[in-house]
């Protein structure tokens, strides 16, 4: 696992574009106007302004304790990392995310030779995975995640009989990755598991600035959990899941003059580099170490905040972005 996870750091850190546009030129990815991983495995009819500044909303219930709060958010991190699968998923940004979108289907999900009408996928092509080859393209509709632990059975071409061992195939089957640790498969399955219709936002939910840099924090609060359990390898991938986001967050500020934004987020991606390490070999200053760049998130949020407007974040910047000419920064 860690060596996968160490090769697959290549497409979190900030540099990792490059590792992304050989994903696009292995596969048919739709990415007209933008470098954003959000911008990715969708319909060339998708309305990409749309898209970029809003979302359904996650329907996530309340954990019932403690220590299922901390395996639901450490699954929520795992659902929203591309390192989950590595290979050509990793690279191109696809993660559990990208086609259930917010825990729900993406009807603007699309890849050539892999889907039929958008929203749909063949989970027995072997684009991704040799193993799940059957020689035929028949994609299927890309199911919502809500009120599925209710189900008797997980998956509709290759069914499991436990929602881990769903999880578990499409991880080492549908996309041939390797088993990720234990503790992750039972965090995805009770981060699903609360997955819950019944607490649904009301209308769309913006993408912001904001809530990408909540969801640093969150996975580097489940980070510290499992540093104070000893567990450094769920730490390490807790800890690029929130290089993930940096990343995701640094693509957005991409304006000429956002250049000390983009150098404060590589700054603090450099620190939560140099902590992986002490993760691992479950140091006694790894938890110090967090705890520090854990207190100068604020800092960074702030200047971030004053640089939003010029950012991919705004929807007027955003226009201006996809309406200029392939190749050329907006002015």
């Amino acid at each position: 696992m860690q060596t996968v996870l160490a090769a697959a750091c290549l497409c979190v850190l900030l540099t990792a574009n490059a590792a992304a546009r050989a994903a696009d030129q292995e596969l048919d990815v739709s990415q007209d106007a933008l470098d954003l991983d959000a911008a990715r495995w969708l319909s060339p009819q998708t309305d990409l302004a749309a898209f970029l500044t809003a979302s359904p909303g996650e329907c996530l219930r309340p954990p019932e304790n403690e220590e299922t709060r901390y395996l639901v958010e450490t699954g929520r991190a795992a659902f929203n990392n591309p390192l989950l699968f590595g290979g050509l998923a990793a690279r191109g940004g696809l993660s559990c995310n990208s086609c259930h979108r917010d825990g729900r289907d993406n009807p603007a999900f699309f890849v050539t030779g892999l889907s039929g009408d958008p929203g749909t996928a063949d989970v027995t092509s072997s684009l991704f995975s040799k193993t799940r080859e059957d020689g035929v393209f028949n994609p299927v509709p890309i199911p919502s995640l809500l009120d599925v632990a209710a189900k008797e059975s997980f998956g509709t071409q290759q069914p499991a009989a436990t929602l881990h061992g769903f999880i578990e195939n499409a991880i080492t089957d549908e996309f041939q990755g390797l088993a990720p640790p234990r503790e992750i498969i039972n965090a995805i399955a009770a981060y699903v598991a609360h997955l819950d219709s019944r607490v649904c936002p009301d209308g769309q939910v913006m993408q912001s600035m904001d809530r990408a840099w909540k969801d640093v924090g969150r996975s580097l609060q489940a980070a510290g959990l499992a540093i104070e359990r000893g567990d450094g390898r769920v730490a390490d991938f807790l800890i690029l899941s929130a290089q993930n986001r940096i990343g995701a967050v640094h693509d957005r500020y991409a304006d000429p003059g956002l250049s000390e934004e983009r150098a404060a987020l590589r700054s603090l991606s450099s620190s939560l580099a140099a902590l992986r390490q002490k993760a691992i070999e479950n140091s006694p200053g790894a938890q110090a170490a967090l705890q520090e760049i854990l207190s100068g998130l604020e800092p960074v949020r702030v200047m971030l905040e004053g640089g939003e407007e010029k950012s991919l974040y705004n929807l007027d910047a955003l226009n201006r972005a996809l309406n200029a000419p392939r190749g050329k920064p907006a002015q």
